[in-house]
């Protein structure tokens, strides 16, 4: 009889109190955290470029859209909105009950009563200051090329503001109005990106040029706040409880950690001290058990010989060339049998618009093995030269150190005695601080995409890259690929002339595609990413 009593009981229980965790479910108002392997500079949207700075603005930001995890885009701050036939005029009309978030931390700026005197209200206007900033080149902001079918904005990131307004204005508090200069397929996906999120010109104004230095200069509008920024620590975000979006917030706070050695994560994240994290396929395999956890592979890593161009020996083409045409497909067999050459620089993962670059385009104009050729450029780099012999070496992973290996025999056999060249194994984080700081002359590196945009990963070979290249005529391909942002059948296209563009020069060898892992622990749920591996949403998080 007692054991049946405390059955209903217990089933009573369960019912009155849904979110509890009886029988493993989830529930909501639970802490989160994920790792970083940067420490954020700022947390200014406009300026957001590193993942932990991006991490930051599409948790606590909202813009006009937002994107579920199926990429579905969604009701932001605006409610609804518009589209002219010409596809050029997008009206947006915004819900009136959207506001920032204010605590105690702004009350150094704002006053002791800033709850009463700042108008925490989301208007329009809000929007028009942010685009304006984001294609202003003094802010100098990483994803203004996104925007450059608004009216006037090429003309303004080009220093000619004198003679271009921005197709952006707010004809009432809760209207905006973006006019475009030709249609752009991506715009609404576009608005949905850390640089369009909002921001209150007077509070920008108020903060003397600090925005974004710290929790009480920073203003934020999205399902959570910035709550506490420890440097070289932590970021902790809050729920923002003056949040009226059309999806409720359902974790209590996220923690982004700060780990300096990317190594430690997958075993933290395996014994339960993060909820959240990408690992290479390697990582993954390493932790053996995983049953514990949940995992989506993606296929956004184009593992690649960089060439070092501020070396004297790889600046040369020739010798590129010689290095590329002398490398043979047949080499992969040291990573397994199910690896698959790389049919170009761009990996399987990156779109255009929705469908997949690599799928619609197939095999990249790659320069083919052929070591009779590789021997004839190598000659003819010598003699550009002026060298008798060249002397490299080769850092990689150790992973990856067979690989490179054999492929150091073969260039031998091909280039001759008068090439030598060596390898030099490493961990993954040495490897990773040689590439920032440029201390290599040819590095065998799994070179990831951002996000799933592929004009967005070919912009990373422009200034500004990983191994010193500069070229005019990438950057007049990359003009072109911009201009073709409104078309995606034109984008494609022009992406593809410019990764054609970096093959045809011997900018870097592809080799093959791999794997990297989003995993979440198997006691959470909600928690999804879209395009990027910088931009993760927490705002459906529960756990057990």
């Amino acid at each position: 009889m007692r054991t049946k009593i405390l059955a209903v009981l217990l089933v009573l229980l369960c019912v009155t109190l849904p979110l509890s965790g009886c029988f493993g479910r989830m529930q909501e108002d639970e802490p989160f955290s994920m790792p970083v392997t940067d420490e954020p500079d700022s947390l200014d949207p406009q300026i957001a470029d590193s993942n932990a700075e991006r991490l930051v603005a599409v948790n606590c930001y909202e813009g006009l859209m937002t994107v579920d995890e199926n990429g579905t885009l969604l009701p932001g701050v605006a409610e609804s909105y518009t589209v002219s036939d010409d596809g050029l005029v997008y009206t947006f009309t915004l819900r009136q009950d959207a506001h920032w978030a204010l605590f105690s931390s702004h009350e150094e700026l704002l006053g002791e009563n800033y709850a009463e005197t700042f108008d925490s209200t989301v208007y329009a206007e809000d929007f028009v200051f942010a685009l304006r900033r984001a294609v202003d080149p003094q802010t100098a902001s990483p994803d203004a090329y996104l925007f450059s079918a608004i009216s006037g904005a090429r003309d303004i990131m080009a220093g000619r503001a004198a003679v271009a307004t921005l197709g952006v204005e707010a004809p009432d508090p809760f209207t905006v109005r973006i006019t475009l200069a030709y249609p752009d397929d991506n715009l609404l996906y576009t608005l949905c990106a850390p640089a369009a999120m909002p921001c209150d010109e007077a509070f920008f104004v108020l903060t003397g040029g600090r925005y974004g230095l710290e929790p009480g200069y920073t203003l934020c509008n999205g399902p959570l706040h910035v709550y506490r920024w420890t440097e070289e620590t932590s970021i902790r975000l809050v729920r923002n409880d003056d949040y009226h979006g059309a999806r409720a917030v359902k974790p209590a706070s996220l923690t982004l950690t700060y780990v300096e050695n990317a190594e430690e994560i997958p075993e933290r994240l395996a014994s339960g001290n993060y909820d959240a994290a990408f690992l290479t396929q390697a990582q993954v395999d390493a932790l053996g058990d995983t049953s514990d956890l949940s995992i989506r592979s993606i296929d956004n890593i184009t593992l690649s010989f960089l060439f070092n161009q501020t070396s004297d020996s790889l600046a040369n083409e020739n010798l590129r060339k010689a290095l590329v045409t002398a490398f043979s497909p047949d080499r992969l067999s040291t990573l397994g049998e199910d690896v698959v050459p790389a049919e170009g620089i761009v990996p399987p993962y990156c779109t255009v618009g929705e469908n997949s670059y690599r799928t619609a385009r197939g095999s990249a104009n790659a320069l083919a093995y052929d070591e009779s050729a590789a021997s004839a450029y190598f000659k003819e780099a010598l003699l550009e030269l002026g060298a008798s012999s060249v002397e490299i070496e080769v850092l990689c992973d150790e992973a990856y150190a067979e690989l490179a290996r054999q492929t150091v025999q073969a260039w031998q056999r091909a280039l001759g005695v008068k090439f030598v060249a060596t390898v030099r194994a490493v961990s993954a984080s040495m490897l990773q601080a040689s590439i920032a700081d440029g201390n290599f002359t040819v590095a065998l590196y799994p070179l990831a995409a951002d996000s799933s945009s592929t004009a967005g990963f070919l912009e990373s070979f422009g200034e500004d890259n990983l191994f010193g290249f500069s070229d005019a005529g990438y950057r007049t391909l990359l003009d072109t690929v911009h201009e073709n942002a409104g078309s995606f059948s034109e984008l494609q296209t022009a992406c593809a002339a410019a990764e054609d563009y970096l093959l045809q020069h011997a900018v870097l060898l592809p080799v093959c595609y791999l794997q990297s892992c989003f995993v979440t622990s198997a006691d959470t749920s909600g928690i999804y990413f879209y395009s990027s591996e910088d931009y993760v949403y927490f705002i459906n998080a529960v756990k057990k």
